[in-house]
């Protein structure tokens, strides 16, 4: 719209009859009233009320109040472009004109014609260009009588009483359809009704989004010992029996296992022969040694060998003492089952169990590589134990690796352990369960997006 809207042929002529205008005036206001929507009660305003006062040039403007008008349809216009310079003028101008009556409500209401006198030079130079020389304004009101919109009407001869008055009462009946399609039911009341349900449920939304929350992670966990003592083979060989079983409760000094002794104590009468042996021919080297001068010379040899075979039988003696493997403390004896070892070959310092003391538990949590978002030192540790869910046991975290390994499952972990906060009673050795580790406060979206966002970052980069 860089040019005036193209003008309709003026329809000036043989004043309308007062009938003929009555039954127009209340067509028109049927019309209207019968508008299907916005749009189209836009095109009528513009384009049908030439039926009942003769113009040249229609434009309809919605007013914002304080704000600036807004063009909404022109007459013999199909497509509006709204910032065309003829828009942006007519939008300026009309701003000043409804300015104009502010003052008086029964001013702000009339239906009255424009004087380019009030308008500021720069657009009243403009005058000329793009409206023709007689201009009325009439305003469309509402119920409250606020004007909520406007007719701009334009021709080159003077307006008469007569059509003033029918356009004020047909400018009554279009502010007042304007009023019930758009004010009403998108701007209005009702619009606000209607979408004050959907607003509430976006505001609260946001709201909780923002509450702030304990960072966490969830990770598999099990009850251990705090200071545990592990039992170690203390010699190669078979291992015949168990005197225990697991999670039985030792006491200190109890024999715990036993190893084959056959070959060892086969081994210990050999060497206590071989000892024999070799005193007897130290004894008879010594008694030779006085007549003899080459015996004397074997004298030191075959004590060395008599205290080799006293090493060696002294050796195997030890070993034998070794068979039988004993508690060095009181605690509960944890191992896997029995069987699984009986008549297994195990070499020297493999641990076969563990000595727990039952009285200082504490947590072992295998935390995954992806979760190790909250391993500070003391941060708060729940553990639900699968045998009792509902009964959560509160510890601490005292130590998280630095270095993570493959856990049990074979998932790279960081080992995090935690004591158990005084005033619970100790749960058993051996239970296991789901570990949170509780930490720093975020807000609720991070904690639910965390992991989508990670995601987003290793694939994009972002």
């Amino acid at each position: 719209m860089s040019t005036p809207p193209p003008d309709a042929p003026s329809m000036a002529g043989p004043a309308v009859q007062p009938l003929h205008g009555l039954l127009m005036l209340l067509e028109l206001q049927r019309q209207a009233r019968r508008s299907a929507g916005v749009p189209a009660l836009g095109y009528h305003i513009v384009n049908q009320t030439r039926r009942l006062v003769a113009y040249r040039q229609a434009a309809f403007l919605t007013l914002a109040g304080k704000g600036k008008p807004r063009l909404e349809a022109v007459s013999n216009i199909a497509v509006l472009e709204p910032d065309a310079p003829f828009a942006r003028w007519l939008e300026d101008v009309v701003q000043v004109v409804a300015g104009d009556g502010a003052g008086s409500p029964e001013a702000a209401m009339a239906v009255r014609s424009v004087d380019p006198a009030i308008l500021p030079p720069a657009m009243r130079d403009a005058w000329g260009e793009w409206v023709p020389a007689r201009v009325l304004w009439c305003p469309l009101t509402g119920p409250d009588n606020v004007p909520l919109a406007g007719l701009w009407l334009g021709r080159d001869e003077p307006w008469t009483e007569g059509e003033m008055l029918l356009l004020s009462q047909l400018t009554e009946c279009y502010g007042h359809a304007w009023w019930a399609l758009a004010v009403k039911r998108r701007g209005g009341r009702l619009s606000l009704r209607r979408h004050r349900l959907p607003l509430l449920v976006a505001l609260l939304t946001c709201g909780v989004l923002a509450l702030p929350v304990s960072m966490s992670t969830l990770a598999p966990a099990e009850i251990r010992s705090s200071a545990p003592v592990i039992v170690a083979a203390p010699l190669d060989g078979v291992i015949e029996r168990f005197h225990v079983q697991p999670n039985q409760p030792v006491t200190e000094g109890q024999p715990l296992f036993s190893f084959e002794s056959t070959v060892l104590r086969s081994r210990y009468e050999v060497a206590g022969k071989g000892l024999t042996q070799a005193e007897a021919e130290l004894l008879s080297a010594s008694q030779a040694a006085f007549a003899d001068p080459l015996t004397k010379a074997r004298v030191a040899q075959l004590r060395a060998q008599v205290e080799l075979r006293r090493a060696e039988m002294n050796l195997t003696r030890d070993l034998l003492d070794r068979v039988t493997v004993k508690a060095e403390r009181a605690g509960i004896a944890v191992f896997t089952d029995v069987n699984d070892w009986l008549g297994k070959p195990v070499a020297i310092g493999e641990r076969v169990l563990t000595l727990a003391d039952p009285t200082a538990p504490e947590i072992d949590i295998q935390v995954p590589v992806g979760d190790a978002l909250v391993l500070e030192e003391g941060s708060p540790v729940e553990l639900f134990l699968n045998v009792d869910p509902l009964h959560p046991v509160h510890a601490r975290l005292t130590h998280a690796s630095y270095e993570a390994g493959l856990s049990a499952a074979g998932v790279l972990s960081y080992r995090v352990k935690a004591a158990l906060e005084p005033g619970q009673k100790p749960p058993r050795i051996g239970l296991r369960g789901t570990a949170k580790i509780l930490g720093k406060k975020v807000p609720l979206v991070f904690y639910l997006f965390r992991r989508p966002l990670a995601m987003l970052r290793q694939t994009l980069g972002v």
